[in-house]
């Protein structure tokens, strides 16, 4: 079933009268988020003032995080943000230009957990995680652990609120916005352990022409230098590492 949605949605986006390069945001809050105006975030932006530079269509399809790996990985002149550089990627797609480094954490709340969780606790507890997410495979890794899979990040929030769940794995940024968008208090959160840190990129399907990649990395390198994209990382609160 969910071949066929995602070979469904890859007909469509193709389908769709394009002129130049497609841009896809893999949603995963702030970075990419799917909106009634369309799509936004921290990314999606960096995306879209990039694109305007280069004169090229500043309209971004975000869609679930695995949809948009699986329609940039077999199309061609797609670009999709934000994707986590990690070994499991690493050949499946042109790496363009970082935008933002990012760490997966293990997250309590402080009415349960006050204190900030190591591995070794969290191993005996209930792990909140998105699917297809990198906190799903960090989850998976801990060896005892039983995992809680949900479709939205904000799901685990209202879930580690509730006591449902005794630790989430995300990345700090994501449940930042997650726990706001739950309508809860990010200063319930308590940062744990890191079990991972990474660089959240903008990368291009290998069937890119190499000029064209080079195109939009330069552009992204002058917003890097420029200021653009550290005043887009204020506008989201955008917390580093």
């Amino acid at each position: 079933m969910y071949a066929r949605r995602c070979s469904l949605l890859f007909s469509l986006f193709l389908a769709c009268p394009a002129n130049g390069v497609q841009l896809v945001g893999a949603e995963v809050p702030p970075f990419a988020t799917n909106g009634v105006g369309g799509g936004s975030g921290l990314a999606v932006e960096i995306l879209q003032e990039a694109a305007r530079r280069l004169n090229e269509s500043a309209a971004v399809s975000v869609m679930p995080f695995a949809r948009a790996m699986v329609v940039t990985m077999q199309g061609s002149d797609i670009l999709v943000t934000p994707l986590g550089r990690v070994a499991s990627r690493e050949d499946k797609y042109q790496w363009v230009a970082p935008l933002m480094d990012e760490v997966f954490v293990l997250i309590s709340h402080k009415k349960y957990q006050a204190q900030p969780l190591s591995r070794e606790q969290a191993e005996r507890q209930v792990i909140g995680v998105m699917h297809n997410s990198v906190g799903e495979g960090l989850a998976a890794a801990l060896i005892s652990a039983t995992i809680d899979g949900v479709s939205m990040e904000a799901t685990n929030a209202k879930k580690l609120a509730a006591g449902r769940i005794g630790v989430w794995v995300a990345s700090w940024n994501t449940a930042l916005y997650a726990q706001r968008e739950a309508g809860l208090a990010a200063e319930d959160l308590v940062r744990g352990e890191v079990l991972m840190r990474t660089t959240l990129y903008v990368a291009a399907s290998l069937k890119m022409p190499q000029q064209d990649v080079l195109r939009w990395r330069k552009v992204l390198e002058k917003m890097r230098k420029d200021g653009s994209i550290e005043a887009l990382e204020k506008k989201y609160r955008y917390e580093a590492p």
